[in-house]
């Protein structure tokens, strides 16, 4: 704790975050893998989204586990299991074993899911403006994470699609980085207040916000590859395309405090709007391939503005002793939007009557604007309060 303002403490705490969206960085290879195994679109997308499942419950057992055996062993547990999970699929050929070994991958990540954000609103609680840069910083970091590994997949998948798995191999890097580096970090909040504290009500309503948006984000990941493969055939390598929307995001991570310092809770408004537009594009882009990448790539601006914003707020709507607990919260929501993305796909696909991949889209567009029309509204009425209060 005393050490918390180190340099290399502070590298390390981020580090195990690049890790934390690399469930997607073999998207790459899901046309490979589809024709090799002879899987359905469904089931090539499962690949991509199952780790999300294991993460929703080890999320849920991560403050158990933490209580018990402490933040920093149960960080190292997890990463054990994304490495061992991870590179299990290039040793194995049946798709169930596939299945089981990226549920494994999924466990790992819940383990430590949480505690990565967890951790710095722990050790900067009171300074807000560092919370919210290393909040940024730590976006920014899953970006980087996403976008090295996704190329280096993509390298590894010009050999062979087996191999695009053995990106996971870095997490017993990041576990050596992390062992040595960061302390044992413990919440020093009293307990005995504990049971009289609540979370807001406001946690679940964001948790439930960050499953629609995390659904959307991975659906244009796992349908992206596929799109690309529709138009420039279905040996066209996608990789070096999907790690161009990580750099975007890590870009806007980097700025995400400097923004959030000048236009304050409106970061959510600009990144809904983005949103929308990149939805819009992708929706109309079949048969256009520079409209395609231009959704795309602007799809990768509004997670990072949007989601430093939603664990910023965290502060304002949860107590220090249920910080984890709210993180968990918001997290499982994340976990299981990206786990459900196929199957709100298919969904959408059937509810749109169209056999076009790129319908769904047109949906999703229309359901943002909703959301975006609801949040304006509500600041329009908390500022008429503020009048009212005023006069």
């Amino acid at each position: 704790m005393e050490k918390r303002n180190s340099g290399l403490t502070q590298v390390a705490i981020l580090a195990i975050s690049i890790l934390l969206t690399s469930a997607t960085a073999i998207n790459g290879a899901l046309p490979q893998m589809r024709a090799s195994l002879s899987m359905t679109t469904t089931q090539g997308e499962l690949v991509a989204t199952v780790p999300s499942l294991g993460v929703v419950i080890f999320v849920v057992l991560s403050s158990l586990i933490a209580k018990k055996i402490g933040i920093k062993r149960t960080v190292q547990i997890g990463l054990l299991l994304v490495g061992f999970g991870g590179i299990a699929p290039i040793f194995l050929v049946n798709y169930p074993l596939i299945i089981v070994s990226r549920f494994v991958l999924g466990a790992g990540f819940g383990l430590f899911n949480s505690l990565a954000v967890s951790i710095i609103n722990i050790l900067y609680r009171d300074e807000e403006n560092r919370r919210a840069n290393m909040l940024g910083f730590r976006g920014a970091a899953e970006n980087i994470g996403s976008a090295v590994m996704t190329i280096a997949a993509g390298i590894l998948l010009s050999i062979s699609w087996k191999l695009s798995f053995g990106i996971y191999a870095i997490a017993f890097v990041v576990l050596i980085v992390f062992t040595l580096f960061v302390p044992e970090i413990t919440d020093k909040t009293p307990n005995k207040m504990n049971h009289k504290e609540k979370i807001n009500m406001t946690v679940f309503l964001l948790a439930l916000f960050a499953l629609f948006l995390v659904m959307t984000f991975v659906a244009i990941g796992v349908r992206f590859p596929a799109m690309v493969t529709s138009m420039r055939g279905e040996n066209y390598n996608a990789s070096n395309l999907l790690a161009v929307m990580p750099i975007i995001g890590i870009i806007t991570g980097f700025f995400f405090g400097r923004i959030y310092q000048v236009i304050g809770e409106k970061c959510l408004h600009l990144g809904l709007i983005l949103l929308a537009v990149a939805t819009l594009l992708i929706g109309i882009s079949a048969g256009n391939f520079p409209v395609l990448l231009t959704g795309y790539f602007i799809s990768g601006i509004p997670g990072s503005l949007i989601f430093p914003f939603i664990y910023n707020s965290l502060n304002k709507y949860a107590p220090a002793s249920k910080m984890n607990v709210a993180t968990s919260i918001i997290l499982i929501g994340c976990n299981l939007g990206s786990f459900l993305a196929p199957f709100g796909l298919n969904l959408l696909q059937k509810v749109g009557g169209s056999e076009s991949i790129f319908i769904p889209f047109i949906a999703l567009f229309t359901i943002i604007l909703g959301i975006l029309m609801i949040f304006v509204i509500r600041d329009m009425n908390l500022l008429q309060r503020k009048v009212d209060k005023t006069e």
